[in-house]
């Protein structure tokens, strides 16, 4: 079952005590469901290599080396739907999209030569420069929504407990609170309560619920309420 696979991995990942500890861990759960490799990175700014800003990665050697030296980082898809994205998307999701070149779908083609045939991408909001992500991948043909649910929160536990024990800090600082108002609607998501049913319990429009979950997500600067449920959780805005 996803949902006990999954509490147990969140109760484990805070008890790694290296990067390439948790990052195994997470490897582990994602093998469960058909992925055998991925990576997790900042997006590189001017001036910087992906080579810099990869905390994480278990690719196979060769396609290491043809990635880098052929710098496909510059036009992968993969890569570059994260600025368009709010959440997770596999290949063939981010492939249906219809101003991807020839050269740009090329790279998804080749990555099949290393048993990787699809895959899934965790945007995790913009934390230095650009966007972050966690970018799993294998032979896996379709996710379940539950499956999906379960390796994108996975992903972002994993972010977090791996830029905590790397030391890399985020550029943007989360000063700006919660109002109250922002953290009952947060408090309600994580108690599983739709739009619909949190405007009811606060006497508020569903457009008005939706408002502050927007502000959420610009206080916290991430792209989707998942992560900002996170973020709440750990600076203790809202507790289970």
């Amino acid at each position: 079952m996803v949902g006990a696979d999954l509490l147990d991995f969140i109760d484990r990942i805070q008890d790694f005590p290296s990067v390439e500890e948790s990052w195994l861990a997470f490897l582990a759960f994602a093998k469960r469901y058909g992925f055998t490799h991925g990576g997790l990175a900042d997006m590189p700014g001017p001036g910087e290599r992906i080579e810099d800003t990869t905390m994480c990665l278990a690719w196979p050697e060769g396609w290491r080396e043809r990635y880098f030296g052929q710098n496909y980082i510059a036009y992968d898809p993969a890569n570059l739907h994260l600025y368009c994205a709010e959440e997770p998307y596999t290949w063939a999701e981010m492939l249906s999209f219809p101003h991807y070149t020839k050269r740009q779908r090329r790279i998804v083609d080749e990555a099949s030569e290393f048993k990787m045939t699809s895959g899934l991408i965790v945007p995790v909001g913009f934390v230095r420069l650009g966007p972050a992500m966690v970018t799993i991948a294998g032979s896996k043909p379709e996710l379940s929504q539950r499956e999906r649910a379960g390796l994108q929160l996975a992903a972002i536990y994993t972010h977090a407990r791996v830029r905590q024990l790397s030391g890399r800090k985020r550029t943007v600082a989360f000063e700006t609170p919660l109002s109250p108002r922002e953290k009952e609607c947060l408090q309600w998501y994580a108690a599983g309560k739709t739009d619909w049913e949190i405007s009811a319990i606060l006497h508020i429009s569903e457009k008005s619920a939706n408002t502050y979950f927007e502000r959420i997500k610009g206080k916290y600067r991430v792209a989707t309420r998942a992560q900002a449920l996170i973020h709440g959780l750990r600076s203790g805005a809202i507790h289970f």
